[in-house]
């Protein structure tokens, strides 16, 4: 745009569809509450910049010239855009409106995640979600540039990662085929599982689970079998219902059937993990205010927050 272009302002639009939409300049000059001089020397600086005659004037109004008619649909798509945009960021500055973008490690299946995504949206159904899934700490990098407002994972937040809190606390459970003889348990100790062949995803929370079932199987004097494979969960669990391994998850992933799969509880029934919720401090976004309030009443609802 040259410079003499930068100087139409939208008042200058506005001026111009009021005449093409009165077909007066008197009438248009009413409607505006301003005098009909201004108005008059508004759509001729007009014509002067653009170069071309906008309205062919008379002692019965004005009409537009072909030019004037091209020019003036333009200029409304122009102001229509301006008046969504003002509108949006004014919605979106009051939570009636916006985005919030949700990392996650975790199945939305079950527990307390699902229940507080499904508040929210009962609550604030204007509000576009927009979900993404990796690792704890691609999405920690991505909190910290913004591309994502908040993110869950299974482990207690940490200070340094932003502000934090424990939404609840889930035991473990074990994924096996329906026909292994784990399958026929109520609840299965870490020592008789210690010689099986875990698969561990290096996707979503597959890093957080490795640590997690190192450490346990170790603790129960077990050396662990794993085999990492890079596969989403539901195909993780597709490969445990083929006979391929065991794997470990939380309970909340038991939201969700998988072809010859059964989940059965490990480790003892009071051995619980925490899942949490971490967020940026600086983060002014309204949406996810209003996402941190449910969070919490419902972290104060699992016992996790007092």
């Amino acid at each position: 745009m040259t410079s003499g272009f930068s100087r139409i302002s939208t008042y200058d639009l506005e001026v111009l569809n009021a005449v093409a939409e009165t077909g007066s300049f008197h009438r248009a000059a009413k409607r505006l509450h301003v005098g009909q001089s201004a108005v008059s020397r508004r759509v001729q600086n007009l014509e002067n910049l653009l170069g071309v005659s906008l309205f062919e004037r008379s002692t019965k109004g004005a009409t537009l010239t072909v030019a004037g008619r091209r020019f003036a649909r333009s200029s409304r798509t122009v102001l229509e855009e301006i008046d969504r945009a003002v509108s949006e960021a004014q919605s979106a500055g009051i939570g009636l409106n916006g985005c919030l973008r949700i990392g996650s490690t975790l199945s939305f299946s079950n527990g307390a995640e699902r229940r507080l995504v499904q508040n929210f949206l009962r609550k604030h159904p204007e509000t576009d979600l927009s979900f993404l899934e990796a690792t704890r700490r691609e999405l920690l990098t991505m909190l910290s540039h913004r591309e994502v407002d908040v993110l869950f994972s299974s482990c207690a937040p940490i200070d340094e990662n932003g502000d934090g809190l424990v939404l609840d606390h889930e035991e473990m459970v074990l994924a096996v085929p329906c026909d292994s003889a784990f399958a026929q348990e109520k609840r299965v100790a870490w020592k008789k599982i210690g010689d099986e062949t875990f698969l561990v995803s290096k996707r979503d929370s597959g890093p957080d689970i490795f640590r997690f079932l190192s450490a346990k199987l170790r603790k129960n004097g077990a050396l662990a079998h794993m085999r990492h494979v890079d596969l989403s969960r539901e195909a993780l669990m597709v490969l445990v219902g083929l006979g391929e391994g065991v794997s470990v998850v939380g309970a909340h992933a038991r939201g969700v059937q998988y072809p010859n799969v059964k989940f059965i509880p490990v480790g003892n029934a009071d051995e619980r993990i925490p899942f949490s919720l971490t967020w940026r401090p600086g983060n002014d976004n309204p949406s996810l205010r209003r996402f941190v309030s449910l969070a919490r009443i419902e972290a104060r609802r699992n016992g996790a927050l007092s």
